[in-house]
């Protein structure tokens, strides 16, 4: 698959893990067979801090029986969201674990503060929704940021992973409906 290697490449050339292969269909039940095909790759933002302008490829996939596409991102990005999962994490550390405010954290990072104001408000709303391994229930902010600052990057990345593979319009800053 030309289209597939390529998007790997792209990826591989901005350091970024290459995009997972589906293991189900977000359309379909979920013991159905595979039964999607390649459907080439388009274009998003990378969410380089250094370099915004930056594009990956994003290999996608279309289901036979619905006749809809749909795409797995890489482990480092989140659905419609200009900035890595690492980044966002460590502002919302720095926000409800340590404590830091809304302006002084867009000072030090250099993000525009309604973008900080944005990814709080979603991640609260999220939050509840959001179940850690080994554990009953949702946390509170301070709580579940601490248990994921202490996890080892493939736990997260596992983490991610499964909540892509449940829902895969799931991210830590929001649920969208497909």
């Amino acid at each position: 698959m030309k289209g597939l290697s390529f998007a790997s490449d792209s990826l591989r050339r901005l350091g970024l893990p290459p995009c997972p292969v589906p293991s189900r269909c977000p359309y379909c039940p979920i013991d159905a067979a595979p039964h999607w095909t390649h459907w080439g790759y388009y274009q998003r933002y990378a969410g380089d801090p250094e370099n915004p302008s930056k594009r990956v490829d994003i290999a996608r996939y279309r289901c036979a029986i619905v006749k809809r596409t749909f795409s797995l991102l890489p482990d480092s990005l989140l659905p419609y969201c200009g900035l890595r999962a690492g980044y966002i994490l460590e502002c919302l550390y720095a926000l409800f674990v340590a404590g830091l405010g809304v302006n002084t954290l867009a000072r030090r990072v250099n993000v525009a503060r309604g973008t900080l104001r944005y990814l709080k408000a979603r991640f609260l709303l999220t939050l509840p929704k959001l179940r850690l391994p080994r554990h009953e229930g949702a946390f509170k902010a301070p709580v579940f940021l601490a248990a994921l600052a202490h996890a080892r990057p493939t736990v997260i990345a596992d983490l991610f992973r499964g909540w892509k593979e449940l829902e895969p319009k799931l991210s830590i800053v929001g649920v969208y409906v497909r």
